[in-house]
């Protein structure tokens, strides 16, 4: 038995300590994490449409996307750096020159962002919720046209 307790004993720790890390890897909302550029133009239970400002020089803190659809509205350069529990942006990251008028689709993320360019970031996110539709009557944009 005593064998057992020094096997079962450092598995519990290690587990543990697994569960406290994705519990810190949690997703972050950009809108709390830096709400002074990010702004919220719509949101419904499937859909929320974000609208981005920065300045260079702006470091966007640790914040996570489900799968987005970017619409750049004004060309910038901008560092995304993955995060994780063990480089926690602390990595090389990936530089990118974004485009006025390009669209890109992306796939879930947590990660760290900075302007590095000499021009401000202006674009639109729209994220897509997992929730799940069926039975759901549509839903109506609350302004009129």
């Amino acid at each position: 038995m005593r064998t057992y307790l020094h096997v079962i004993a450092p598995a519990l720790l290690v587990f543990a300590t697994l569960i406290s890390a994705a519990q810190m890897t949690k997703a972050q909302d950009p809108v709390k994490v830096d709400p002074d550029h990010y702004k919220v133009l719509f949101e419904s239970r499937t859909v929320r449409i974000l609208e981005y400002h920065d300045s260079p020089g702006h470091k966007v803190p640790k914040h996570s996307h489900p799968n987005f659809f970017v619409y750049v509205i004004s060309d910038a350069t901008r560092l995304f750096t993955d995060w994780s529990p063990i480089s926690a942006c602390n990595g090389p990251g990936n530089t990118v020159a974004l485009r006025a008028d390009e669209s890109l689709i992306k796939p879930p993320i947590t990660h760290c962002e900075e302007n590095t360019g000499r021009t401000d970031t202006h674009l639109i996110v729209v994220e897509f919720k997992s929730a799940s539709t069926k039975g759901r009557r549509p839903l109506r944009s609350s302004r009129r046209h």
